[in-house]
């Protein structure tokens, strides 16, 4: 989201709302790391550049 917080994340829990059938990016970096940030500024570029 343009907020900087995943669209999966449920606020009021603070658990991911699709923890079982999450991406491949979700499961190989650890929540908020540099490398976690950096892949989704990247695939929000791609998919705004459509």
């Amino acid at each position: 989201l343009d907020d900087g917080w995943c669209a999966a994340l449920d606020r009021d829990s603070m658990r991911c709302t699709i923890y079982s059938w999450r991406p491949l990016i979700c499961r190989e970096f650890e929540l908020g790391s540099d490398d976690c940030l950096e892949e989704r500024k990247g695939s929000a570029r791609a998919y705004l550049d459509g």
